[in-house]
């Protein structure tokens, strides 16, 4: 089975517009137990706040979260991903612009985000899935053989009882 995308897109994103503040973006991300939230702009995508923008632009610059708003502080330089796209794509992605999410699209309309972790560990699950296919017919071939030794090792005494026959003629 090939990885997809869409179906890893967390369909329950956060939005908010860019002149909400950092408090109420970080409040609703508390909330919801999410690490980022999509910042829109007349119901349009904006931009993307992440805890990491969190920590940049706003905690470690000592501004008041309370009084930013969201477009001061948001990422605005987005990397997208069409929905039918593979798990190796998106990492890809993620890699060569360094990031770690995608913002996923339908043509027009944003589905959701994907998270490196997503796509990892959705390509982890695939291989183990490989891995024990393989462990089970290389199992299933180990007991052929053993099976055939033990049959060898049981017709060991007949075969040279038939060879000391042979021999004595």
């Amino acid at each position: 089975m090939h990885c997809k995308i869409d179906k890893l897109i967390r369909e329950s994103v956060i939005s908010m517009d860019k002149k909400e503040t950092v408090l109420s973006a970080v409040e609703a991300m508390a909330e919801r137990n999410t690490g980022s939230l999509v910042v829109t702009d007349d119901e349009q995508v904006y931009g993307l706040f992440t805890e990491r923008d969190l920590l940049r632009r706003v905690v470690s610059r000592n501004v008041d979260p309370a009084t930013t708003m969201l477009e001061a502080v948001c990422t605005r330089q987005l990397v997208s991903i069409s929905h039918d796209s593979s798990c190796q794509e998106a990492i890809h992605r993620m890699r060569s612009n360094r990031c770690r999410r995608l913002i996923v699209y339908r043509g027009e309309d944003l589905l959701g985000l994907v998270t490196m972790n997503d796509a990892a560990h959705s390509l982890a699950e695939q291989d183990g899935r490989k891995s024990m296919l393989v462990n089970m017919i290389g199992g299933a071939t180990l007991m052929v053989v053993i099976s055939v030794i033990i049959l060898l090792i049981y017709q060991l005494p007949d075969m040279l009882q038939l060879a000391q026959q042979v021999r004595a003629r």
